[in-house]
């Protein structure tokens, strides 16, 4: 009996470790659901900003991931110390500001291929550089400039298809008629021109312009009505949009007028007229055929003050020829564009060709603005 007993116990022990180790394996079988990282690529451009950049505050790759670069391989950061020497950067980043007041300090090593880039978001006219240590000394420009290594603009252009049309293409000759529609949202429009303007004295001297503009007008009992700090007009609410809604309702036109006159340089002031219905009329440094739609705008510089009065009268009361500004509306669009966005120097850094190519602006201050010995000059003897 006890010999049985004893054959049970040991059975019953080899069926309990049977069925443990079934248990051991089926747990250790458990299935997995492994989930696919897509991993930013290996060869990563770091790039250091020497001096703050607006527009690129967002370190490491936020900036490049949140904006759905095509490349999202670059690395920015402020921290000079990252590598222990700066030459291990691929690029070193400059603000116009910054090395046009002249008060910051260069790095003292660069490397041979390294890229050390001139990063601009105002006009040369208001920023000239005049320190001659920077002849030379910049590979790249990022700027408005059209010839800048890497370009932006201040507007984006699309087509109906709300496709970016970028810098490059040719503009729709005969456009369509706009239609009924579109005409009666100009019926209740009685006011000459309109500006909104913080800042009274420029270097484009807009203030005067304005001024012997006003005198020619009255000939017409006609006046531009200037809003904000320099005007007497208050847009009586916190935002801006009674202002923008009796723009458009009421005025004519829109004076797009840059503070100062440099090339290329078409800032989103004109928005405030596109956006809102009023013909604008231009006043600054740019070829605005390339940035604007043909018959959609006027451009102050083409003109006398007298004449252009004179111009502005015969088309407020012509609404036939009032109505052809906005043929353009059929065909395009105008937004406001992300200044400084920085898909377009990812995309740099990416190109194998431009990263081996060793070059500088060898007259970078003249490049800059051609008129930098005058306008350094003027700083001297303002300083002094």
């Amino acid at each position: 009996m006890s010999r049985s007993t004893k054959l049970i116990k040991i059975l019953a022990n080899v069926i309990y470790l049977i069925i443990l180790g079934y248990l051991v394996i089926q747990r250790s079988h458990k299935t997995v659901m492994i989930k696919k990282i897509d991993r930013f690529l290996s060869d990563i451009k770091h790039i250091l900003m020497w001096t703050k950049i607006p527009g690129l505050e967002d370190k490491g790759q936020r900036h490049f991931i949140d904006h759905k670069c095509t490349f999202l391989n670059c690395y920015v950061t402020t921290n000079r110390s990252l590598f222990g020497d700066l030459r291990y950067f691929d690029a070193i980043l400059f603000n116009l500001q910054d090395i046009s007041g002249d008060s910051v300090t260069l790095p003292v090593v660069r490397g041979v291929y390294q890229k050390y880039i001139f990063v601009a978001n105002d006009s040369a006219d208001n920023y000239p550089v005049c320190n001659p240590v920077y002849d030379n000394f910049f590979n790249w420009t990022w700027s408005y400039r059209y010839d800048s290594t890497i370009t932006y603009k201040f507007i984006t252009v699309y087509n109906a298809n709300y496709e970016n049309l970028g810098s490059h293409f040719q503009w729709i000759k005969n456009m369509t008629p706009i239609d009924l529609t579109l005409k009666t949202q100009f019926v209740t429009k009685s006011k000459a021109a309109a500006i909104f303007l913080d800042t009274c004295k420029s270097r484009s001297n807009r203030e005067v312009f304005l001024s012997l503009l006003q005198k020619n007008l009255a000939k017409y009992n006609l006046s531009i009505d200037v809003f904000g700090d320099c005007g007497p007009l208050k847009c009586k609410r916190k935002t801006m949009f009674p202002c923008f809604w009796r723009l458009k309702k009421n005025y004519f036109f829109y004076m797009a007028l840059e503070d100062s006159i440099s090339m290329d340089f078409v800032t989103d002031v004109i928005l405030y007229g596109y956006k809102y219905n009023a013909v604008p009329i231009v006043y600054g440094g740019a070829q605005y055929e390339r940035f604007l739609p043909p018959n959609s705008y006027l451009n102050a510089l083409n003109f006398t003050t007298e004449d252009l009065a004179t111009h502005m009268n015969d088309i407020i009361r012509n609404r036939e020829r009032y109505y052809d500004f906005f043929r353009w509306k059929n065909h395009y669009s105008i937004k406001e564009s992300p200044v400084l966005d920085a898909c377009g120097l990812c995309e740099k850094m990416n190109n194998p060709r431009w990263l081996v190519h060793i070059a500088s602006y060898s007259q970078f201050r003249k490049w800059w603005n051609p008129a930098y010995e005058d306008r350094c000059m003027e700083r001297y003897v303002i300083v002094l």
